[in-house]
């Protein structure tokens, strides 16, 4: 019998952030195999709830928000769908 195992798709919110001064804030979407896409935003709040609508779910963050930080990252995943799958 052969095993299925739920694959997952992934993507980071990321605040890049130098002395205390927000540079770009973008959301960056993971495809295995496909290079990354990237869309900016203007509002993390209203990025996270839309994630969240889209079937994204919170896994984990990392850095912080103080001046000597490179930034603030959120990362998400989801399940594959059935017809994304290789």
């Amino acid at each position: 019998m052969s095993q299925c195992w739920q694959q997952w798709e992934y993507c980071e919110l990321r605040q890049e952030i130098t002395q205390g001064v927000m540079h770009r804030q973008y959301i960056l979407f993971y495809h295995a195999g496909e290079t990354s896409q990237q869309v900016n935003i203007t509002n993390r709040e209203n990025a996270i709830a839309q994630l969240g609508l889209e079937g994204w779910e919170m896994v984990g963050t990392s850095g912080s928000f103080t001046q000597d930080s490179s930034g603030f990252r959120i990362f998400f995943k989801r399940p594959l769908a059935e017809d994304d799958e290789s």
